[in-house]
């Protein structure tokens, strides 16, 4: 019953008219019109929900075909999506599909899954969750608040810090026997990064700064980031070669997520230690995924996107990162003028790029296109969606609410987390009994990085 509601919710919306009128190309936006931005959010949003409806795994609520993670960072968007434009409409699904994920013990570590997870996939839950504590996304009576379920997804990764190589670090993969588990990769440390600066931030809890500063300087430390060659994010580096080197492929939510991090810590700090390191990542990524010949202020995935070789997971990476850069210019007033023109810039072009297949208005991929790309699915709708929620953001005055303003987020206790101070050196050991499964993956380690790193952006 539940999916037939969504059908006939995303049917009707391929319809919608635009401002009175229908729908038959572009999205025309105009970037200074709150209400041009909540129109487009909307008529982007619809065929993501019809995608999602099609793509879903035996019924099961928040299971993609093929992929787990990619369900939570749709959460993820929504919920900010619905923060920031005031459109509730898919609310009652989000809800629902957010909390059945949790699984039974509220830690978005269900063994249905859990035997094939890496730590990014886990990790996009949880900034999910934390997303609905600081926005104030309903909470549902008789389970844990959405702070709970972020904190018990941190306690869980902070308790794999891995100090066998590299002296710490978040490994891609979570058990020993799978391949690319030395492998370290920006997204798993940069998210577990600004998951506990967001926690930091929403609870006033200290425990989380700490743990963030410690992951922050070790990856400042590792190859994974380095400010002195013009603040370049690695995609990874290797426990089997002790971090001596690194892959350099180029991702925008690599940058973002450290970003995001930097700017709340910033602004739960007020350090200039947090201040230097934005400017200098957001520097980096307006530099790198910002192209000249695009007039500088529309982003694009430049690794894969002009040879049309993203797969489904790069399709993505955009769309989280403009929001994180949306968070940035909020917290860090001084970055506000220079994110601003790149978000504006970034859906005035998403406007032109979603006229695909006539009245549907399906969203590509090369956002600098005039015309639809071709590339049409869930992943670029998504993305195209936190583009316009990003400057939503910006223009409605997006607040982020703490334990102060939000009191009914409040973190219920789990049995999955622990009240203990805990940090990344007083961690015990989790053991391979710990969780049930394996799933080996496909390809050979032997290759070495270069080939981890092609694993990491191939598999979900």
């Amino acid at each position: 019953m539940r999916w037939e509601a969504l059908r006939s919710v995303g049917g009707v919306a391929l319809g919608l008219l635009l401002q009175g009128r229908p729908v038959t190309s572009d999205i025309p936006i105009d970037i200074t019109s709150t209400d041009s931005l909540k129109s487009a959010g909307k008529v982007i949003a619809a065929p993501m929900m019809e995608f999602y409806a099609q793509n879903q795994t035996e019924g099961i609520p928040g299971k993609l075909t093929d992929t787990w993670y990619i369900a939570g960072a749709m959460f993820m968007t929504l919920i900010q999506y619905w923060h920031s434009s005031g459109d509730g409409q898919y609310n009652s699904i989000v809800s629902h599909d957010l909390m059945f994920q949790a699984g039974d013990n509220f830690d978005f570590f269900d063994s249905n899954y859990s035997q094939w997870l890496g730590n990014d996939d886990q990790m996009f839950w949880g900034l999910a969750a934390i997303t609905a504590s600081e926005t104030g996304f309903p909470e549902i009576a008789g389970k844990p608040t959405w702070t709970s379920l972020a904190r018990a997804v941190f306690n869980m990764q902070i308790n794999r810090w891995d100090t066998s190589s590299c002296d710490g670090g978040i490994n891609w993969q979570i058990h020993l026997w799978q391949e690319g588990n030395t492998l370290r990769n920006a997204i798993s440390n940069g998210g577990l990064f600004q998951l506990a600066a967001r926690l930091g931030h929403f609870t006033k809890n200290e425990t989380y700064f700490k743990s963030a500063e410690q992951i922050w300087d070790w990856s400042v430390d590792s190859p994974l980031i380095q400010p002195g060659q013009d603040w370049l994010v690695a995609d990874s580096t290797s426990g089997d070669n002790n971090c001596a080197d690194s892959d350099h492929m180029q991702w925008t939510y690599n940058y973002g997520s450290y970003l995001a991090g930097c700017a709340f810590m910033y602004n739960s700090t007020g350090e200039e230690k947090w201040l230097n390191a934005t400017t200098g990542l957001l520097g980096r990524l307006e530099k790198q995924f910002f192209p000249e010949e695009y007039g500088e202020n529309v982003i694009s995935e430049v690794s894969c996107e002009r040879l049309h070789t993203c797969n489904r997971n790069m399709l993505c990476f955009k769309g989280w990162t403009t929001m994180w850069m949306a968070y940035t210019a909020i917290l860090v007033p001084q970055t506000r003028e220079s994110i601003m023109a790149k978000l504006q810039g970034s859906a005035q072009a998403i406007g032109r790029q979603c006229d695909g297949d006539g009245s549907e208005n399906l969203c590509g991929s090369r956002w600098y296109q005039d015309t639809f790309d071709g590339i049409r699915g869930l992943e670029v709708q998504m993305a195209a969606l936190g583009g316009i929620t990003s400057n939503l953001m910006l223009m409605t005055g997006t607040t982020t609410l703490t334990i102060d303003t939000n009191p009914s987020a409040e973190e219920h206790h789990l049995e999955t987390s622990s009240d203990d101070d805990i940090g990344p050196d007083t961690l015990p050991v989790i053991t391979t009994g710990d969780r049930v499964g394996a799933w080996i993956l496909t390809g050979s380690w032997s290759l070495g990085i270069a080939a981890a790193a092609w694993w990491l952006i191939k598999q979900d």
